[in-house]
């Protein structure tokens, strides 16, 4: 089962500073995406122990991060069987990443 607000905003984006968290944060309400900071699932915690969570209809919104010079680790899609790297159809990822059942459940 996904938590808190993966529930509803199935993409992910994760940092290395929290400083690049709350920029992207700032870009996304300026586009009027919705979104959240969420505290980074442990099998993808690498730097900043913060995530930005946001609804997958925005997911071309990744662009403009880029665009705004936000530096992040990785976008990835939240579903039940755990998080694929984001635009990545089911069965192409031999391991899905956090297979980990307690980053999912909560």
């Amino acid at each position: 089962m996904l938590y808190g607000m993966l529930k509803e905003y199935r993409a992910l984006i994760t940092f290395d500073s929290l400083s690049e968290a709350f920029g992207a944060e700032q870009v996304l309400k300026e586009r009027n995406c919705p979104s959240a900071l969420i505290h980074t699932p442990r099998s993808l915690r690498a730097g900043c122990n913060r995530a930005l969570c946001f609804p997958l209809a925005f997911k071309d919104l990744i662009e403009d991060l880029i665009d705004a010079r936000v530096v992040f680790t990785g976008c990835y899609e939240a579903r039940k069987e755990g998080f694929v790297p984001l635009g990545e159809e089911a069965g192409d990822s031999e391991s899905n990443q956090g297979e980990d059942n307690d980053d999912l459940s909560g």
